[in-house]
């Protein structure tokens, strides 16, 4: 019997060792290390994506919609109700994770890679104790201390951890080992909605109003706890179950003390407003402005200001040179509008735009 029982247990830690070394491979198969500039462009020619977390395929389906269902690539698929149950209700999901505990490698069975970015992956990846399914962000530390950026990854981590809304993706927790950070994070299968975008050129006035809603939410509970995101864009908002949209990638965000303004200049070339470009002090309008730019790309199938190079996008978006395709409607036109307004100032108030005359007529088709 006791031999049985030492058979079972040398099995086992022998079934443990072969895991951890497939994890050990699979993080060391290469991290690219490229620049981290603050200011991203986007290749106009080639349509590639413009931020370094180029998403592969979440889904085994890849033709699926937005809002449907996916299986998840895991050596046993069937445990999946932690996911499930948890994206019906718009309610950030209860996880198995406690502050108090002690996360490791060891307690997570890799799944496929969802990204691939500058300094690390990202897995689909299950909790072993709890079944539980979500996404594993490992970043290497060498880089991450060689590019300068641990200041901004520490912020990174403390903002995402501190907000909780249904249209933010959640960090659950993080932890360390030797090389790398990890972050565990939601999962969502539907992947990024830059993907779904350029698969269908543009999305319908129903389609758009119910994204542009969400975000002006998620966008307006950010700005009332002082924190500003600088890097919307449609890489960085996942599509979850239902076509409800969460906003990711806090890497540039930060906490700005009532009427303080800032100076940095971060965040991608279309969506820049002109108090960025020109290097003036800033607030939470910069977010406002992006929206704008993201309501028009959903409906047109680009951003408003893009040109062939980095300069002459300044140049439109310092004039202000706003061409609407005839298709859109004239409500549309008019949000658009509040929310590319030159002036700061006078740019429309996110609890305004989710009762916008546009919004308001096309919420009985969500």
């Amino acid at each position: 019997m006791d031999g049985d029982i030492l058979t079972k247990n040398e099995q086992r830690r022998n079934s443990l060792k072969q895991r951890n070394m497939l994890l050990s491979m699979r993080l060391n198969q290469g991290s690219s290390s490229h620049n981290n500039p603050a200011i991203q462009g986007r290749r106009v020619q080639t349509k590639s994506y413009r931020n370094s977390w180029k998403i592969l395929s979440p889904i085994k389906n890849q033709n699926i919609s937005p809002g449907k269902m996916a299986a998840v690539e895991l050596s046993d698929p069937k445990n999946l109700s932690p996911i499930n149950k948890s994206g019906f209700n718009n309610r950030t999901p209860t996880t198995p994770f406690s502050k108090q505990q002690n996360l490791k490698l060891a307690d997570f069975e890799m799944g496929k890679i969802l990204g691939k970015g500058k300094f690390g992956k990202v897995y689909c990846v299950r909790h072993i104790p709890s079944g539980f399914i979500c996404a594993l962000k490992a970043m290497e530390k060498k880089e991450i201390i060689q590019y300068n950026i641990e200041k901004q990854f520490r912020r990174e981590v403390e903002i995402q951890s501190s907000l909780r809304h249904p249209n933010l993706t959640q960090l659950y927790g993080y932890f360390h080992d030797e090389k790398r950070v990890y972050l565990v994070m939601e999962y969502l299968v539907n992947g990024e909605l830059y993907k779904h975008l350029k698969g269908r050129n543009h999305f319908s006035d129903e389609v758009a109003s119910y994204y542009v809603y969400q975000m002006a939410g998620a966008l307006d509970y950010m700005h009332e706890r002082n924190i500003l995101h600088r890097d919307i864009k449609p890489e960085n908002i996942i599509i979850g179950f239902n076509n409800v949209i969460k906003l990711t990638d806090f890497g540039w965000s930060v906490i700005n003390s009532k009427g303080f303004k800032r100076k940095t200049l971060c965040g991608t070339v279309d969506y820049l407003s002109p108090e960025l470009i020109k290097s003036r002090e800033y607030d939470e309008k910069v977010d406002v402005w992006a929206l704008g730019v993201l309501t028009y790309e959903l409906l047109v199938g680009s951003p408003p200001f893009e040109e062939e190079s980095k300069e002459l996008t300044y140049k439109r978006i310092l004039k202000r040179n706003l061409v609407f395709p005839d298709h859109i409607d004239p409500d549309a036109r008019h949000l658009i509008s509040r929310l590319l307004e030159y002036d700061p100032a006078n740019r429309i108030a996110l609890k305004d735009v989710r009762g916008h005359s546009w919004i308001l007529k096309n919420q009985p088709y969500w």
